[in-house]
């Protein structure tokens, strides 16, 4: 078992991998802003409000991001190609402890002239590298279990994981009413449970209505090009080839804020900034957003996030 000292230069080093990973493919590391005016309508992630004052005592109100993905979006709108960034993130309503924390750490890359499945590739050659590079191997173990991430890694369709898993041919169930709710109360009590635990599974193409950043399979497809990747059975990443379309995007934003009104959560305003974005071109991409905490708990053999971070939640708030 490692020191929290240990921990934490193991933590660094494991930063560090991953930038030398993504420049020696060609990426550009950027920064982009943590409190933002414009914020994600995700009917399910509550971001984090904070108002404060300029120099007059003029209010503003703005949101802690949920995730770096509208900002990203926006550089690539103006000619940036592929990028990465690691930063901080925060989202309301998260245990303290656990696979959790309100405030976590994200690793966003976006690879232009690419799809899901050129991203797929990247992601789990990054997991591949990290692991030979602190092991010298293609394994690790996380709580006495062995987890092998050799190369190629196994892949599936939510359509294939309902139907062997939950015996639901999720086709027949696209007009059920609340399908939200019902496609996630199976997924968590049906098919997570049944995910290996001793390696990763690339789970793609999702439902539309579980994938409003997604590019659609085909015009008609009930599908979009969406991804996760579960290792050990952790859920550690969400990944799209991503919607340009500004008009569909903004229905799609618009059916999320009707979402949230039937939820009786706040109705977060339409970036308009973003869907400007879009309108000036955005090149056809895939992204990537990944929880760099997660992924440290696993390679370092941590159980709780609060033996992980150096001042989680709990212990400042707790």
């Amino acid at each position: 078992m490692l020191s929290f000292l240990e921990i934490q230069e193991k933590r660094a080093e494991i930063k560090d991998l991953i930038r030398q990973f993504f420049k020696e493919k060609g990426f550009l590391e950027v920064q982009t802003p943590i409190l933002v005016k414009g914020m994600s309508t995700e009917p399910y992630l509550d971001p984090i409000k904070v108002e404060f004052f300029d120099e007059k005592n003029k209010k503003y109100q703005g949101y802690l991001i949920t995730s770096p993905e509208y900002s990203l979006k926006k550089l690539l709108s103006q000619g940036f190609t592929n990028i990465f960034e690691i930063t901080k993130a925060f989202r309301q309503k998260e245990a303290f402890g656990g696979w959790h924390n309100p405030e976590f750490t994200i690793l966003e890359w976006y690879r232009t002239k690419a799809d899901y499945r050129d991203v797929m590739k990247d992601t789990e050659e990054l997991v591949n590298f990290l692991v030979q590079q602190l092991y010298h191997r293609e394994y690790f173990y996380f709580q006495n279990r062995k987890i092998d991430v050799s190369l190629p890694w196994p892949s599936m369709t939510i359509k294939q994981a309902f139907k062997k898993w939950a015996g639901i041919q999720i086709d027949q169930k696209k007009k059920i009413r609340n399908f939200d709710d019902w496609f996630y109360l199976v997924f968590l009590n049906q098919i997570e449970p049944n995910l290996p635990k001793n390696g990763p599974l690339i789970l793609y193409d999702y439902p539309l209505p579980q994938a409003a950043l997604a590019k659609r399979k085909s015009q008609k497809s009930f599908y979009a090009e969406r991804f996760e990747v579960y290792l050990g059975g952790v859920e550690l990443c969400n990944a799209f080839s991503e919607l340009t379309d500004p008009k569909e995007q903004e229905q799609r934003l618009k059916k999320e804020q009707n979402i949230r009104k039937k939820l009786k959560k706040e109705v977060i305003p339409i970036d308009k900034t973003f869907l400007e974005a879009l309108k000036s071109g955005l090149p056809k991409t895939s992204g990537n957003a990944l929880g760099i905490d997660r992924l440290e708990m696993l390679l370092l053999d941590v159980k709780d996030i609060n033996d992980l971070l150096t001042f989680p939640v709990k212990k400042m708030f707790g």
